[in-house]
């Protein structure tokens, strides 16, 4: 898995399952997001039985194996020890989920939402109309909607990231920048080609003025289409084979405008691609006058940071000088692979080869 997409401003992530093969593919996303933060995931499941439900609930150090982040048979502490990934489980008395959910991050918000739906079906069964009003709880969390059959940008078999093309419908309000200005932080931690498109829906007079951030890896696009907009975006989202659909909801709750036939909803109901949903206090940092890229600037020196640090700790267990003289070309070797590593920003390859040096002592 090669661990160089970022997420901007995730410091925890929750992903309420109902444990069925639909939100396999969101747990994936929401496993690696936390990976490659090295934040908290919380996995949550509403009315179940804590003694019947704790076993159904989907293995991380399973799926960490799998994907060659740990070794067979790694003692349970290694998820946070080794990857600095704290997971949690819980099972709500609540037996609405979507109450439970909202009811669980009003006592422990989360920034990150990751949900299953159904894709061209809709949201999986839980996800119901239903649930009354006041189980709003204005939450300021972003949301990702990940199909469960469709495209995503993470391998649930491997764990690898694949985030090629990503579309942005643009619109007067809400604003499209926050949206704008997290598709290129994504392109620029990711660090390979990508593909942003611009979408508007509607007359080629009324495309908004956006700000275009400079990022030599990404090649900006720009579509006008007429007809229905999410029509439009969906069918553009399918030509484009899009990995993600970034969008900043015009509601003040994500998860209940999602449920209110915004466009939001009508579009995560129909896509096969994930869809990211940035919340409307997203849009009040530019309202204010305050630039996201200000906002993120302090995540970006906590990155170079926690890079540093990795290097070093691994340098000290690597360094051929701690080799006794028949190993001192497998050390060299190491090293060699370390400064590759630092040199590409992975920290995640920075941890594996310590671990490798300290089993092979």
């Amino acid at each position: 898995m090669a661990v160089r997409y970022d997420l901007p401003l995730v410091k925890s992530v929750l992903h309420p399952t109902d444990f069925s093969a639909e939100s396999q593919q969101a747990f994936a996303h929401a496993l690696a997001i936390a990976l490659i933060r090295k934040t908290s995931l919380t996995l949550l499941h509403a009315g179940g039985d804590r003694s019947r439900s704790w076993e159904s609930f989907p293995s991380v150090r399973g799926t960490l194996e799998r994907w060659g982040m740990l070794e067979p048979g790694s003692h349970r502490s290694a998820v946070f020890d080794q990857l600095s990934v704290r997971v949690k489980k819980v099972v709500s008395k609540e037996r609405d989920p979507l109450a439970a959910c909202l009811g669980y991050m009003e006592r422990h918000p989360a920034d990150l939402i990751v949900l299953a739906t159904r894709g061209r079906k809709g949201p999986v069964n839980w996800l119901k109309k239903s649930v009354s009003q006041n189980v709003a709880r204005h939450s300021t969390a972003m949301s990702l909607f990940v199909p469960g059959r469709g495209r995503g940008f993470v391998s649930l078999g491997n764990g690898h990231l694949d985030l090629q093309r990503i579309l942005v419908p643009i619109a007067h309000k809400p604003s499209p920048q926050p949206s704008i200005e997290f598709a290129a932080r994504a392109g620029r931690v990711f660090g390979s080609a990508l593909e942003i498109t611009l979408l508007h829906v509607g007359d080629t007079n009324g495309v908004p003025e956006v700000s275009l951030p400079d990022e030599p890896n990404i090649e900006w696009r720009s579509e006008v289409r007429q007809g229905d907009p999410v029509d439009q975006i969906v069918a553009e989202a399918d030509r484009l084979s899009a990995n993600l659909i970034v969008m900043t909801t015009d509601g003040r709750d994500v998860l209940i405008d999602a449920l209110r036939g915004s466009h939001t909803e009508r579009v995560l109901r129909r896509s096969s691609s994930p869809v990211m949903a940035l919340p409307v206090t997203w849009t009040d940092e530019f309202v204010q006058g305050r630039h996201l890229a200000d906002v993120v600037s302090e995540e970006d020196r906590r990155q170079r940071r926690a890079l540093k640090d990795a290097f070093r700790s691994a340098a000290r267990d690597l360094h051929p000088d701690r080799a006794v003289s028949a190993d001192r070309a497998g050390r060299n070797e190491l090293m060699a692979k370390a400064n590759e590593a630092y040199r590409r920003k992975d920290v995640a390859e920075l941890e594996r080869l310590k671990r490798r040096s300290a089993n092979s002592e």
